[in-house]
């Protein structure tokens, strides 16, 4: 407890409501036995005895959650808590936790109850508080419920086996066999010189030595699967369910950025811990044999959106969740187009750019797609890959992913090219300052295949940096075209809201805020002798190769998760209203809290703004 100046008090109090309808003698009277504490960040607040009563914040933010760790509130200067303890003694057992070192005021239990008491609109606006939180509470325990869908954006690190059984690959069949016995394992991995060389399991054990009659004293690097698929144990246990499915395995080596074996991911661990509404939507994609019954499946992708978001996974990884489902949708409409029309006469690559090859899709998001082709096509070749294009973008939009309203799809004729007209396109872009070339580099220059073999695009994506790094003129035209836009802040951080219109007196979230982020990313990955596509990856190369600071790349991370939660939420929120998605919020909507953050967010971009302006500027007018 800290000594507390009572005037300073009851002149903060005196201007925040309920306190600001009591009298001064009310007042006054109520202050008798206030102490102030100071709580640090982290800390968790016991409301229990004497401390079983209302709290009021002088400074700092808190939040309040319940015991199993769900989010009820989030508070900040100005606002209480303990109210509940006051009048229920809290038999839902909240807890505060504060998110910031924070100063709060207690005030003295009998003190209070005597002011609540005596006060009918003091006492009722207590009542209106603990209502407001007992809903926002149910909500919350809704989501815990909910919470197997959590499970999908698990990473593999929580439920992958940590207790390796391993091999070398000169040891015998015969002794991997007895050691996978004594361990009651299906596989075992085969390392050498501490690296991941090959996987062996009881069906390979079968197949290529028993089925074939062969000898127990064969070598295990004879038998083994060599280069197996993996993942890292940051991927999703979402992820790994689809490469899974796709690859036919039901043993998943997890490995390190050293390719160093770290864990080990089974069938039966996912069937623990899954839930199957996107991966049930893409098993049923692969199993839809026309373009009318893929429309039919894919009209649960709203719903699996607004369940994403309402069991509050992280927007990062409802991005990833949302590519992946997009990749395979388009992958199943390639493959029926190959059926309708027969084999491709040449190798393709289907392309896409934009939000889905950021893999931070949303509701609402439209197509942005392309063809490349691994030669000129004759007239006849020309009319196949019409019909292609035409049957892929046309599927994708009547399965939910809207025809681009700026017809960047494989369907424009402009979109299908040759690789080496794909590079010319290109450079021509970065030698150019023209403003519609500048559009097409922020939109092309997110690029990533989803079908085909990746090398022609990896070669393509090598010229373009190559391009790019020696063109210091072309990143300064970029810099100067992403820098036109400004976060919604005005002189005196007040909110810059839409004048007139529509979306009068509410935010852009999309392009006054998310699309900033994504462009001052862009920048500075195509500045990094890595080419990432996504924006927190990108973000963290440039951090890597020490173009960004990690304190600048921590903020700007923050800030983008920050607004992209935003975005997704009041997306949901007008869907569910209007069957539309709108990525623009009313500030009067948030918290004090939030919009407290909010601010802090769109100053974070400005910020980062002016140090690319100092980066990529330099020297240019």
């Amino acid at each position: 407890m800290a000594a507390i100046d009572i005037p300073e008090v009851h002149k903060f109090i005196e201007t925040i409501p309920p306190f600001s309808g009591l009298s001064v003698i009310e007042r006054k009277q109520l202050l008798t036995g206030v102490t102030m504490l100071y709580v640090r960040h982290g800390q968790t607040l016991v409301l229990k005895d004497d401390a079983a009563t209302v709290h009021l914040i002088r400074r700092g933010a808190c939040e309040i959650r319940t015991p199993k760790g769900g989010l009820v509130d989030q508070i900040a200067d100005g606002e209480c808590f303990g109210v509940s303890s006051v009048l229920t003694q809290n038999p839902d057992g909240l807890q505060v936790v504060a998110m910031e070192d924070s100063l709060v005021y207690r005030f003295d239990k009998t003190r209070f109850i005597e002011t609540l008491e005596k006060s009918d609109a003091f006492g009722l606006f207590f009542e209106h508080t603990q209502h407001n939180r007992l809903r926002k509470l149910s909500r919350s325990q809704s989501n815990e419920l909910a919470s197997p869908a959590l499970q999908l954006s698990t990473h593999i690190a929580h439920i992958m086996t940590r207790e390796l059984i391993q091999a070398t690959p000169d040891e015998t069949v015969q002794t991997i066999a007895m050691r996978m016995t004594d361990a009651r394992v299906s596989s075992i991995l085969v390392i050498e010189e501490e690296r991941l060389q090959g996987i062996v399991t009881d069906r390979d054990l079968r197949s290529r030595i028993l089925a074939l009659g062969g000898s127990s004293d064969s070598l295990v690097a004879d038998v083994m699967t060599a280069n197996p698929v993996t993942l890292p144990p940051d991927a999703l246990v979402m992820q790994a369910q689809t490469l899974m499915s796709e690859s036919k395995i039901h043993h998943l080596p997890i490995v390190d950025e050293e390719h160093r074996a770290v864990g080990m991911l089974t069938a039966a661990d996912l069937l623990r811990h899954q839930e199957l509404s996107p991966l049930l939507l893409i098993n049923q994609i692969h199993r839809q044999q026309t373009v009318e019954s893929l429309a039919h499946v894919c009209k649960q992708w709203p719903t699996l959106i607004i369940n994403l978001i309402v069991t509050d996974m992280k927007p990062a990884d409802v991005g990833k969740v949302l590519a992946t489902v997009s990749d395979n949708l388009t992958r199943r409409l390639i493959e029926l187009a190959l059926e309708k029309f027969g084999p491709a006469p040449m190798v393709f690559h289907f392309l896409v750019f934009g939000s889905q090859a950021r893999r931070d899709q949303s509701l609402g998001s439209d197509q942005d797609n392309g063809l490349m082709l691994e030669r000129k096509p004759t007239a006849e070749e020309k009319n196949y890959f019409i019909n292609l294009s035409e049957f892929v973008c046309q599927g994708l939009g009547a399965c939910g992913i809207r025809l681009c309203p700026g017809n960047i799809m494989a369907s424009n004729p402009e979109w299908r090219r040759t690789s080496e007209g794909w590079q010319q396109v290109f450079s021509r872009w970065i030698k150019s300052s023209a403003p519609s070339d500048l559009l097409h580099a922020s939109i092309f220059f997110d690029i990533r295949c989803v079908y085909g073999e990746g090398d022609a695009v990896k070669k393509l994506i090598k010229s373009m940096q190559q391009e790019v790094a020696k063109n210091s003129v072309f990143l300064a035209t970029l810099t100067r075209s992403a820098l036109v836009t400004k976060p919604p802040l005005g002189f005196f951080r007040h909110f810059l809201l839409e004048s007139s219109g529509e979306h009068k007196h509410q935010l852009d979230l999309k392009h006054q805020g998310l699309a900033l982020i994504n462009d001052l990313a862009r920048l500075y990955g195509l500045s990094c002798q890595t080419y990432r596509v996504g924006t927190l990856d990108r973000i963290e190369q440039s951090v890597r190769e020490k173009l960004m600071s990690v304190d600048t790349a921590r903020n700007l991370m923050d800030a983008w998760d920050k607004l992209n939660g935003l975005r997704l939420e009041a997306q949901s929120r007008h869907w569910q209203a209007t069957g539309k998605a709108s990525a623009y919020l009313d500030p009067k909507d948030l918290s004090p809290l939030e919009r407290k953050h909010l601010k802090t967010t769109f100053s974070i971009i400005s910020d980062v703004q002016d140090v690319a302006q100092q980066r990529f500027l330099r020297g240019y007018s």
